[in-house]
């Protein structure tokens, strides 16, 4: 059953990132030919700290192409590798309101390098800022910026974790990475769990299911974004391509947290998905709350791996078993998640297009903007500054969704 309430579409663009200034009480968005400089906020949220991404704002017009007029004589000198993360705005007035374009300011800069006063910056149409675009925004602001931060002490905690690696089971308490921020302890607790799964994966004896913890779109946007976890999706995808029956991951997502989660958070998740299933792997989900407290798993006939990374007590917990009364337990638990999933349907389209039904999302507007999005990339808009991350998952499930039929 779909989530009750209204069917917003992909706007506003100030759902997650906010649109005010840092300094004063004022509109961001200059009335007149003004340019203004402000900060926008991207949040909080359970797990990211919250950042400010510097951003200029120009009025620009909209005559097929969007044109930004940039009235500095040293427009090019302003963007000049700036250390915080910036972008360039241009403002059109629309009959239905003001809409809002965005370039990287890296992006802005070679365009403006030898630009004198009242240059004009095309800035794509594509990058207009709405629910997709400040989803995509606000996760790799967070992401980015913690993981920057904490560059070498991730490199102190992984040295620290690597005495783990070969056991069979290990709950590494917190004290592994209790300097690092919490973005950076999804991080390496993922990190690890992937080694480890890929470590015991010569114990399965058939295609397994897989169970995955993320509820809401701040979770899952570590599938998108982080480079390990897309690596890790194409290797494990490519291990039992051959076979006849499709590999299957599975979520829990109950109302309650589509409910309180924004447009744009359910985006990535929806988009999270859409790049599993690009991959060959089916998506499946239930709305039962009773199955949050699974931890995460790799399940097949005979054998269990557990590697649970989201929401436990500690870094990480890995195990191994092979009894059968716990193999059976967690297979029965999976098969009444499958047989019951509120996307059900037997193809990738059916599933997204349920998904996005049951988050209340208007699939067929977010089609056309992921095509869109998918051909340009996110590259001129959110390029991520950590060697840890990467735009690749989330530009091949927007890919992906746009050419569905």
């Amino acid at each position: 059953m779909a989530h009750s309430g209204p069917r917003p579409g992909l706007r506003p663009a100030g759902d997650l990132l906010q649109f005010g200034s840092s300094t004063t009480g004022k509109q961001l968005l200059p009335s007149s030919d003004q340019s203004w400089f402000r900060a926008v906020s991207a949040p909080g949220g359970e797990h990211f700290p919250g950042a400010e991404i510097d951003v200029e704002v120009y009025p620009a017009t909209d005559d097929g192409r969007v044109l930004a007029t940039i009235g500095h004589v040293d427009a090019g000198q302003r963007w000049r590798r700036p250390v915080q993360r910036r972008l360039v705005l241009g403002h059109v007035d629309a009959p239905d309101g003001v809409e809002v374009f965005a370039l990287d300011s890296r992006q802005a800069y070679w365009c403006l390098v030898a630009a004198g006063r009242g240059a004009r910056l095309l800035i794509p149409r594509v990058y207009q800022l709405d629910a997709i675009t400040t989803g995509v925004l606000w996760a790799v602001a967070n992401l980015d910026l913690s993981l920057l931060l904490d560059d070498a002490r991730l490199d102190a905690a992984q040295a620290a974790a690597s005495p783990y690696r070969g056991m069979a089971r290990s709950a590494a308490s917190r004290d592994i990475t209790e300097d690092l921020d919490s973005v950076s302890r999804l991080w390496i607790g993922s990190a690890f769990c992937a080694d480890y799964i890929r470590s015991h994966y010569d114990i399965l004896s058939d295609v397994p299911i897989y169970w995955t913890r993320e509820q809401r779109g701040e979770e899952a946007s570590t599938w998108l974004l982080f480079s390990h976890k897309l690596r890790y999706l194409r290797e494990t995808a490519e291990q039992f391509r051959s076979t006849s029956q499709p590999m299957t991951r599975m979520f829990c997502l109950p109302e309650q947290a589509v409910a309180t989660s924004s447009v744009p958070e359910r985006i990535l998740l929806l988009l999270a998905m859409a790049l599993m299933e690009s991959l060959g792997i089916q998506t499946a989900v239930t709305d039962d709350p009773e199955y949050i407290a699974l931890p995460g798993l790799v399940l097949d006939q005979r054998h269990m791996i557990m590697a649970t990374w989201i929401r436990a007590d500690d870094a990480w917990h890995v195990d191994v078993s092979d009894q059968p009364h716990t193999v059976a337990a967690y297979r029965d638990a999976l098969g009444h998640v499958q047989a019951h999933s509120v996307t059900a349907d037997d193809t990738p389209g059916g599933r997204l297009r349920h998904l996005a039904d049951y988050l209340s999302l208007d699939w067929h507007r977010l089609q056309g903007r992921c095509a869109d999005l998918g051909q340009y990339g996110f590259a001129g808009l959110a390029e991520p500054r950590s060697r840890l991350l990467s735009l690749d998952g989330v530009n091949q499930a927007c890919r992906f969704i746009g050419t569905l039929p």
